[in-house]
């Protein structure tokens, strides 16, 4: 997908009253559709071993045999409150948006490192992925416990590239190094069309993967697609169906 990034609401959402515009995410799910060829071209990866859900441990995550995972995998938005078996920290989703501005009226993250990218609203998916690694190399990486946030000092161009234009989403690694940035979503097309938000993109490669042995040269590579869907539905019962509780009184008020 090599579209450059289009923000289009199609129809409005019924949200009460004209003052009521925020909505948030009763339930979605993304698929992340990994270039394989190039994403283990990158020391020091060498196979796709295992995809996992929500209710290993890491313990399970490390020691339970490989299952021939697609190259294909989904992962359904955490709510709030979801449980985090030892050893792994499950990220919940407290995103609210106005579905006619989606980028500006998510809230962006308090801290952005390169590597990590740290606060702000956020959309939490679930699972894990497992690559064993170059031989001679001991143990696996795992990749997963995701949050997809929003940092607009990532947007455009990657430095000597015309073509994958960062959106500012950002898809962030939370199992044994929080906050990693695993790939930055690129070229994407960001639609509102009646109650449902989709948003996809090209997977580039982000500068968490550069800081664990990927070649620096391969900073913003495409490695894959990102397909997000989700269903909106009014704030406050966003609030009820993932259990955001007082987050609404709490949270700062948008122009």
């Amino acid at each position: 997908m090599k579209s450059v990034l289009a923000l289009c609401v199609v129809s409005g959402l019924a949200v009460g009253s004209a003052t009521a515009a925020e909505v948030g995410i009763a339930g979605g799910s993304a698929t992340m559709t990994f270039d394989l060829p190039t994403f283990l071209g990158q020391s020091p990866l060498n196979t796709f071993d295992a995809a996992f859900g929500i209710t290993e441990t890491r313990d399970q995550l490390l020691n339970l045999p490989g299952n021939s995972p697609s190259a294909s995998q989904i992962w359904v938005t955490n709510p709030v409150g979801t449980p985090s078996p030892t050893g792994r920290t499950i990220q919940g989703t407290t995103l609210t948006i106005d579905p006619s501005n989606v980028l500006g009226t998510w809230g962006a993250v308090a801290s952005d490192f390169g590597a990590f990218a740290i606060g702000g609203e956020q959309i939490g998916l679930g699972g894990v992925t497992r690559w064993t690694l170059d031989p001679g190399i001991p143990g696996v990486l795992f990749f997963g416990d995701w949050v997809l946030r929003y940092s607009p000092a990532r947007a455009g161009t990657f430095a000597g590239s015309t073509t994958n234009i960062r959106s500012g989403l950002v898809l962030t690694s939370n199992i044994d190094l929080a906050n990693a940035t695993f790939v930055d979503i690129g070229n994407a097309n960001i639609l509102v069309t009646g109650n449902t938000l989709s948003i996809t993109g090209d997977m580039l490669l982000s500068d968490g993967l550069i800081a664990l042995g990927f070649a620096q040269s391969n900073l913003g590579l495409d490695a894959g697609d990102f397909n997000f869907t989700a269903t909106l539905v009014p704030a406050p019962g966003a609030a009820g169906l993932l259990g955001f509780g007082g987050l609404l009184a709490a949270r700062r008020r948008r122009a």
